[in-house]
């Protein structure tokens, strides 16, 4: 199947399952695929943009805004929409990845000054300022195993992207026991967050001229963290022998 082929599929897919589908369908056109609709959890205080927003393995990512700075590595936020429909194959194997892209705004409290006369109208020398520090990162991330310890993705309501501290992904499937997993995901979270440095609070050019070589540092620093969280995770259940494969093969 080329391209624009799979291109259309998942257009069609996404018309099919709409925005209030909660479980994965089959693919159309393909017997060995689901669609699988996509919501975003955010553990930080930056946001994830809809405008010209994310995707995963062609679903697009569900903007989603960040939580109140005093409450990060304490809580979360999202499971509050759905967006599009990522391509899956049905089966689970070792080494099974997904691309994955999203718009980070890092500072959302930071807003350009409104000029005089009629209209909303800022100061465009301020929005290219605060423009420069939108982040896009984009990673080839390994997916973990379907819940249940199963091979098949058919109990799974959707993929949740998970938005850990300093750029990490962990990914669920939007199953009940996910969302009691809440002092799991909290220690990833509590994990993540000691992998770069936090970033300040910046809402005004006061605020940005007092911290720009900090600013700037981060962004740099952002650039170069590889996906540590996820993969971690996944090595841990194969050396637990928690793999759907390995369980099955302790089965015979």
């Amino acid at each position: 199947m080329n391209s624009k082929s799979l291109k259309l599929l998942l257009l069609v897919a996404v018309m099919g399952i709409g925005g209030c589908s909660s479980a994965f369908r089959p693919f159309v056109g393909s017997k060995d695929a689901y669609a699988a609709p996509v919501e975003s959890v955010q553990y930080n205080y930056e946001d994830i943009s809809e405008v010209g927003g994310g995707s995963i393995n062609g679903g697009c990512i569900p903007g989603v805004r960040g939580i109140d700075p005093d409450k990060v590595g304490k809580t979360s936020w999202g499971y509050n929409s759905q967006c599009g429909a990522a391509y899956l194959k049905k089966q689970w194997k070792p080494g099974m990845t997904a691309d994955i892209y999203w718009k980070i705004l890092p500072y959302p409290d930071w807003r350009a000054k409104l000029l005089p006369g009629g209209g909303v109208v800022h100061d465009e020398k301020e929005l290219a300022v605060i423009r420069q520090y939108t982040e896009y990162p984009h990673y080839t991330i390994p997916l973990p195993p379907p819940p249940e310890g199963r091979m098949d993705f058919d109990k799974a309501g959707g993929i949740d992207v998970h938005f850990l501290a300093c750029n990490q992904i962990f990914i669920t499937y939007g199953t009940r026991e996910e969302r009691r997993n809440h002092d799991l995901l909290m220690g990833l979270m509590q994990k993540s967050m000691k992998l770069c440095r936090k970033r300040p609070v910046i809402k005004s050019m006061a605020d940005y001229r007092k911290h720009k070589a900090e600013m700037d540092a981060i962004r740099e620093e952002r650039k170069q963290i590889p996906q540590v969280i996820l993969p971690e995770y996944i090595k841990q259940l194969e050396a637990e022998g928690k793999l759907p494969h390995q369980q099955m093969k302790n089965k015979e």
